[in-house]
């Protein structure tokens, strides 16, 4: 009898967190056997999710932090400099 009361209060503490009941669930899955079609299928599905999520990653990385402005030759900020102490004078 000792040994029941035991298990139930594993089982009861590992149902507390989140991942205590998931890797119960997973335990489960993992002893069915699968295909050979529906390893490679879901080995597909994963592959598809990993890239799209990659892609996610890149798109918001390379989307722009300011206004890209051209850059300006050192005679144009001369004569801009040369323009706003004119105006100040």
């Amino acid at each position: 009898m000792k040994k029941t009361k035991d298990k139930a209060k594993k089982n009861k503490s590992a149902k507390k967190s989140l991942l205590g009941g998931a890797s119960k669930s997973l335990k489960k899955l993992g002893k069915r056997k699968l295909t050979t079609t529906q390893k490679v299928i879901g080995g597909v599905a994963l592959a598809a999710l990993g890239l799209g999520y990659l892609a996610q990653r890149r798109k918001a990385s390379a989307a722009p932090t300011a206004v890209d402005t051209p850059p300006i030759s050192d005679a144009e900020a001369a004569e801009q400099n040369l323009a706003a102490l004119d105006a100040n004078a």
